[in-house]
């Protein structure tokens, strides 16, 4: 069954899409928070390692997007939409997992909005992906499977959206396995030597590191309007020596029980003035 519900949703795409071979091989990347717990309150990082694949919101009801992974939820109904109803009576385990394509070759992954770290997958994963643009939240208009993607590429390129929006959604069909379709996990330096190191030498993979993030409150005070000043004077109570970074946001959502929409805002922050290039 797992392959009909694929080849249906393959199908459906591939008639969306125009002509546009891409002349090099582009890498999806799955961007995420590595220091999160799962609705059950386990370590991510473990509870990946356990099930040995990545899983979709719908299985694991949480996400650093929107919550919406649920029968009747948009989310649903925009996947029954795109893929024809491909999914519909399908186990949640066939659904697509989301992630970016790295076509700016973007040292911190493609969609860095979503997350500190990153999964990169292998190239075979390629063929059971599609593709749209802008992000599916927008309800774009323009799709395509690998074949077709440098359409979205040049549309992408000559957009001059903000960074944390500058990416092609990648929608990977299928059971995302670590040892199969993985090819490593990119972390922060800021979690060298802790738990959170530990915890991702479980899953098996090759281990990364990008350049890290690091904002200082006065930075943010150059960018009042981006997210709005609350969130400023919020991240001014997190920040340690007039600094934020990708660890104390992550305990503020986890031990010190801040919402974690409004430290969604300050990561907004981090992740666009915050990359050390």
């Amino acid at each position: 069954m797992d392959k009909d519900v694929i080849g249906k949703a393959l199908a459906n795409i591939r008639a969306k899409s125009n002509n546009g071979m891409p002349t090099e091989t582009y890498r999806v990347t799955i961007n995420f928070h590595p220091d999160r717990y799962t609705s059950k309150g386990q370590p991510l990082l473990l509870s990946i390692a356990k099930d040995g694949e990545l899983k979709s919101q719908f299985e694991t009801k949480t996400s650093n997007g929107g919550l919406t992974a649920f029968e009747g939820g948009d989310r649903w109904l925009w996947e029954q939409k795109v893929f024809d109803g491909a999914y519909d009576l399908a186990p949640m385990r066939h659904r697509p997992k989301y992630g970016a394509v790295n076509f700016r070759h973007y040292s911190e992954g493609a969609a860095p909005r979503f997350g500190s770290a990153f999964f990169t997958l292998k190239p075979h994963v390629l063929k059971r992906t599609t593709y749209c643009y802008p992000d599916s939240f927008f309800e774009p208009d323009d799709f395509a499977v690998t074949e077709t993607l440098t359409t979205l590429i040049d549309k992408a390129r000559l957009s001059s959206t903000d960074r944390l929006d500058d990416y092609i959604e990648a929608h990977i069909h299928g059971t995302l396995s670590l040892k199969d379709d993985v090819e490593c996990v990119v972390l922060d330096p800021i979690f060298r030597a802790t738990v959170i190191e530990q915890y991702a030498l479980e899953l098996g993979v090759p281990i990364q590191w990008h350049n890290g993030y690091e904002l200082s409150i006065e930075t943010m005070r150059q960018y009042l309007d981006y997210r709005g000043m609350p969130f400023v004077e919020l991240a001014q109570e997190l920040a340690q020596d007039g600094i934020i970074n990708a660890q104390l946001l992550g305990l503020a959502v986890t031990s010190k029980r801040y919402d974690e929409q409004d430290i969604k805002k300050i990561w907004h922050y981090l992740a666009r003035f915050g990359y050390r290039v």
